[in-house]
This record gives structure tokens, C-alpha cells and sequence, in this order.
């Protein structure tokens, strides 16, 4: 691996360092240099319409679907690990059903932006943030990467284990109705890297 980037270096040593809370199957292909780290964001659109207390981003009816989400229900693949460092929201309104079709980007709905996104994996804090901090900028002229937040350290999540994705609102607050006939939704990016099972 001495010819690859220096990110994907640091993922690698961090996913080595915390193999053994790895699934046991995907320790032993660790073990026997079985397993590669690929470029990879876990993504999920969501409709959060009516959204208020602790709203589930995913659960057990959500599917994996091109361009809607990465994920199926509330564990990722087995032997699927995934490091990250950077994550984005973004919030769009549109036609009902339409979550591989909206335009994501900022907000100033006070409901969303003054709630918490938090992930909660086998009862470890992965993420607990403001979502304000970590909507997408809107704007002409952005970089990729000034659409991300930077965690500044490296997170994962662990493969075929239950997860937790929710946005908290504030007590009493709700996502306000939306105009008739349309819909708010909310899409989740997590980039960085993820273990792959290699083919010999």
C-alpha cells in the first residue's frame, strides 16, 4: 500500500488498530490481508416531514436503492466496516416520493437547523452534532470538499451491527407543514473509506 494517499493510509492503520470490535469474520480476512480499503460515502434520503422528538433517519424498512440510500435497514454489510472524516446534510422540499430527485442543499428552517444529528452504534456515540454545522453551503463556484464538514478525527462504524441515525429536535419543536402537496426531505453523506473483501 506505500504508493497510496496518506488518507487512505491513516484509514488503513485506523481499521487495523480497532479490528478486534470488527465482526469475527472480518477480523480473520484483516488477519489473513484478505481485505482492501475503497474510496466510499454512506449516504441515506430520507422524507422528514412531520419530523420532531428523536426522528429516525433510518430503520428497519429502509432500503438500498440507487441514489436514495447506501444502506439496508439499520446495519451495514457484513464484513463492511467503514472509517469517515468528513460528513454534509442536506435539506430539499419537493413532490412526494421524490427523494432520488431533489435538490439538497441549505436551509433556515429553524426546526432543523436548531436539532442535533447523532449516530449511536451498540451504545457508542459515533457523531453528536448541530445541524447547522453540518448542512451543505449552497452556492455556485464550491469545491467538493467545501460541501463537508470536517470531524477532524476519523470515525467508524462497525460492520453488521446495529445503528442509530436520528435527528434530535429541540422538546416541542416539529418540522413546520409544508406547502401543499410537497414534502421535506433530508439527505445524510459519510465519506471516507470502506473494508472490501478482495476476490484472491
Amino acid at each position: 500500500m506505500q504508493n497510496n494517499k496518506s488518507s487512505l493510509l491513516t484509514a488503513w492503520s485506523f481499521i487495523t488498530s480497532i479490528a478486534a470490535i470488527l465482526s469475527s469474520e472480518l477480523q480473520q480476512l484483516l488477519g489473513n490481508g484478505r481485505v482492501r480499503l475503497t474510496d466510499h460515502t454512506v449516504f441515506v434520503r430520507k422524507n422528514i416531514t412531520g419530523g420532531s422528538s428523536n426522528f429516525d433517519v433510518i430503520d428497519a424498512t429502509t432500503e438500498k436503492i440507487d441514489g436514495v440510500s447506501s444502506i439496508k435497514g439499520t446495519r451495514l454489510t457484513k464484513n463492511q466496516a467503514v472509517v469517515f472524516s468528513e460528513i454534509a446534510l442536506g435539506y430539499g422540499l419537493d413532490d412526494p416520493n421524490k427523494e432520488g430527485a431533489v435538490k439538497y442543499g441549505n436551509t433556515d428552517i429553524p426546526a432543523l437547523r436548531n436539532a442535533t444529528f447523532v449516530i449511536i452504534q451498540n451504545n457508542r456515540e459515533v457523531i453528536s452534532l448541530p445541524v447547522a454545522d453540518l448542512l451543505r453551503p449552497t452556492g455556485n463556484g464550491l469545491n467538493a470538499s467545501d460541501k463537508y464538514y470536517d470531524l477532524g478525527a476519523l470515525a467508524y462504524l462497525v460492520d453488521d451491527e446495529e445503528m442509530e441515525w436520528q435527528i434530535k429536535f429541540p422538546a416541542g419543536v416539529a418540522m413546520p407543514a409544508p406547502a401543499t402537496g410537497k414534502a421535506h426531505y433530508l439527505e445524510v453523506f459519510l465519506k471516507g473509506f470502506k473494508t472490501i473483501k478482495n476476490v484472491a
